[in-house]
């Protein structure tokens, strides 16, 4: 057990007031905290380790109380030490959606997630501020920066001319409404009373409309069959009552999908160059082919698309050949 985890250990037993507690490493997306559950023997919570060097603590808590005054179900925090990034949360459940998925559950949870997602973009607050046009460009350098130019090694193709320019166009065509920014299968958890846990909200942006929609149908790490994507696409256009036509919410849905996913790959490159894990590396390939299937169908990034599939992807698959990586 390393220092952090054991003085992590030592404040959970003091704030709890027992010792002989358990804790057990959660798996963690892209970011610098982790995640243990903690188990008393009799109760079951979630202990946070972030730093605050890097994570901003007390606004998670702001918008973990936020959105739960909203009849959002994200994590109660019980008790938070700010300064040294330890926090104990409410423990949500241990099934997530893409468990859920996996055991055959798919339209239930897309049902109850498509219901709160529209709640959730109903929250409005101070606390949450734009999403910029110039930190979409900024997340799309995260992909030309770390996966074409650190991990593959080239330079970006003149197929790319114009595309990021047309996909950050693309969110800014549609209303603008409060966004998670990560609303997929592993920061979404299907508990037992068929409720939507709630994790990972904590950079929250007002942004494009279709955003959140288009996180949990075009995920990063499982991939609908396109009549079930229409199908929820519209359910969610019908239920969140937008002032757009639909055909302009469909084709920002994709593009935004695309430029999502890009930042995605860019990330998952970025974690194991920049901090060694290489939990992320075998979903750069499919996720590549996923952008390359959608692109196809835009004149904005078909020639782009293209290139990913003949180009890219081989490189991709080649680069991380004799790489440590998860299937």
């Amino acid at each position: 057990m390393n220092q952090d985890v054991a003085e992590l250990t030592a404040w959970v037993e003091r704030t709890l007031g027992t010792d002989g507690i358990e804790l057990s490493r959660l798996p963690a997306e892209a970011s610098t905290r982790q995640f243990f559950r903690v188990s008393t023997g009799v109760s079951t919570f979630v202990a946070m380790l972030s730093p605050p060097d890097t994570e901003d603590n007390p606004r998670f808590v702001r918008l973990a109380d936020l959105f739960r005054s909203h009849g959002l179900r994200t994590p109660r925090v019980h008790a938070a030490d700010l300064d040294r990034g330890m926090l104990l949360l409410e423990d949500l459940g241990e099934r997530d959606f893409a468990a859920a998925y996996a055991s055959g559950e798919i339209d239930a949870p897309l049902d109850a997630a498509v219901h709160e997602l529209v709640r959730l973009q109903s929250v409005v607050s101070d606390d949450i501020p734009p999403y910029t046009t110039a930190r979409f460009r900024d997340e799309l350098a995260i992909f030309t920066d770390w996966l074409l130019g650190r991990l593959v090694g080239v330079d970006v193709p003149q197929a790319y001319a114009g595309v990021a320019d047309a996909l950050v166009e693309a969110t800014q065509g549609v209303p603008q409404r409060t966004v998670h920014r990560d609303y997929h299968c592993r920061n979404l958890i299907w508990r037992n009373d068929s409720c939507v846990g709630i994790v990972d909200f904590q950079d929250a942006l007002v942004g494009p409309c279709c955003y959140d929609i288009a996180s949990l149908l075009r995920d990063c790490y499982v991939e609908f069959d396109e009549a079930r994507v229409a199908a929820w696409r519209h359910r969610f256009f019908e239920l969140a009552e937008l002032d757009c036509e639909e055909s302009a919410f469909q084709r920002a849905f994709d593009l935004t999908a695309i430029q999502r996913q890009l930042k995605a790959v860019g990330i998952f490159a970025r974690l194991y160059l920049n901090r060694g894990r290489a939990s992320h590396l075998g979903d750069i390939a499919p996720v590549l082919g996923r952008i390359s299937r959608l692109g196809r169908d835009y004149p904005e990034t078909a020639e782009f698309a293209a290139w990913i599939d003949i180009e890219l992807v081989p490189r991709v698959v080649h680069r991380l050949e004799g790489l440590p990586c998860v299937p």
